[in-house]
């Protein structure tokens, strides 16, 4: 009676580890791909915006607007270095998971 009762609670618990293992890797991929739609967002947002919107007004370039000019390259450099630590994050935590 015991050792059956015993195999039970071991198979019981190899069910638990691995209930616990699909939901862990679950989990990494719902994170994982958070982050990589974050960061798609900011490539959008940071480096896209403002390439349509010089491109919808070209005059900007023409007026004596160098320090929005400037203020825009680096929100843009800003945006593409943010979203690329972002993918490496979700990268990251695909390979290592979140602990």
């Amino acid at each position: 009676m015991t050792e059956n009762f015993e195999e039970i609670t071991s198979e019981r618990l190899r069910e638990i580890a691995a209930t616990e293992q699909m939901w862990n890797n679950e989990l990494r991929k719902y994170v994982a791909s958070a982050l990589d739609r974050l960061s798609t967002a900011l490539i959008v947002v940071g480096i896209l915006a403002p390439i349509v919107g010089i491109m919808a007004n070209p005059s900007v370039l023409q007026q004596g607007n160098t320090f929005w000019l400037i203020m825009k390259f680096i929100a843009m450099v800003f945006g593409g270095v943010l979203s690329f630590g972002l993918h490496i994050c979700g990268r990251w935590v695909l390979k290592r998971g979140l602990s």
